[in-house]
């Protein structure tokens, strides 16, 4: 699965454009288009920001819609939920990106009407460099929660060979291990730690939130920087965006589900998981997302960190406003929706694309 390509994920922000243009590519290419086929002039726009895991798909869906112009940008899903109003500010965006659901004090500070709609369908996946460790490392909730709670420390710990006996004699010899998190808000620490608070609750016992509250390891911003610190350095483990795992060709560790299995972050697997919910919640406070995360034993092949993520949009914005993105996102909800095969992204589930489109037509 990951072995699709050498790019590299470029960590400065002054590269931030020559990485788009390849992470267009990567997704054109699947279907047989070009990044130049983009979009047409028009006097509207529609400007998105926040989340990184699904900024190489909206950066994909910016190239190829052709009904008005489209800006996107990353920065974590806790810029798209301020970018949106979700912190007592004005909405700078008409959309804000979030892999996580508002919190009731977000929506509380929020003075004007926002919508969340799953838009995009994924996963976080667990990378990691070790020498002389090739594809197919697994891991589990436990172990997960105790390396990033600070309780193992070496790759040689017992847990892990157990579980991995054909690269025993590797993991003894690769020494420490290094934690890697994101520094910022961010979805994918959300989803991240909802997976160990389900499947590792008396090591993992904070609720999943967007800050990361990591106290061994190594920060590092967004998820290109997670993924440039794991590609680059021998002992590295970090929870990162599948799409970035592929552009980075990070192995991925296999993790075990709920059924007692062992499951790669790929597009069958993720899947499986949306298969065990496929209900949007009631905007407002009651809102909390749709959960994947963990499905129960019944979902033999899900992988467990599996994880919507979310456009959020104002009701409040002007009319003309409202139905540019409008549009916008019944393209990304539907037509869109193939464009994200080379990044793991999974077309949304039937009855996911009928709430939304209810939503959408409600903005």
């Amino acid at each position: 699965m990951f072995q699709i390509g050498e790019l590299r994920i470029l960590l400065s922000e002054r590269n931030q454009t020559l990485h788009l243009k390849r992470m267009i590519c990567v997704g054109a290419a699947v279907f047989g288009v070009t990044a130049s086929t983009a979009v047409a002039t028009a006097s509207a726009s529609v400007s998105e920001a926040g989340s990184s895991l699904v900024y190489p798909l909206a950066s994909v869906w910016a190239s190829h819609y052709t009904g008005t112009s489209v800006s996107v940008a990353a920065g974590g899903s806790s810029t798209g939920i301020a970018d949106i109003g979700g912190t007592g500010q004005k909405p700078s965006k008409d959309i804000g990106a979030s892999d996580a659901p508002m919190t009731s004090s977000q929506l509380s500070e929020d003075s004007y009407s926002p919508v969340e709609i799953p838009w995009a369908l994924s996963a976080t996946g667990i990378g990691y460099n070790i020498k002389g460790v090739g594809a197919g490392l697994k891991l589990n909730g436990t172990i997960l929660a105790e390396i990033y709670t600070g309780k193992i420390t070496t790759w040689g710990n017992a847990a892990i060979t157990k579980l991995n006996p054909h690269y025993k004699a590797a993991l003894t010899k690769a020494g420490k291990i290094t934690p890697v998190f994101r520094s910022d808000g961010s979805g994918d620490s959300y989803a991240f730690q909802n997976f160990l608070y389900h499947a590792a609750p008396k090591i993992w016992t904070v609720p999943a939130s967007t800050s990361f509250p990591g106290t061994v390891g190594q920060g590092e911003n967004g998820n290109a920087g997670v993924a440039g610190e794991v590609h680059t350095n021998y002992g590295t483990i970090g929870y990162i965006s599948a799409a970035y795992l592929i552009q980075e060709n990070i192995h991925a560790a296999a993790v075990e589900n709920a059924a007692g299995n062992f499951e790669f972050p790929n597009a069958p697997n993720i899947a499986n998981a949306a298969l065990s919910n496929s209900t949007i919640p009631a905007q407002g406070s009651s809102f909390d997302g749709v959960s994947i995360v963990d499905p129960s034993k019944h979902y033999k092949t899900a992988y467990p960190i599996s994880t919507y993520t979310y456009a959020i949009v104002d009701k409040s914005d002007t009319p003309d406003s409202i139905s540019t993105i409008q549009s916008f996102l019944t393209w990304a909800t539907t037509t869109g929706q193939g464009l994200g095969g080379a990044l793991d992204f999974v077309p949304l589930p039937a009855k996911i694309r009928t709430a939304d489109a209810a939503l959408i037509s409600s903005l």
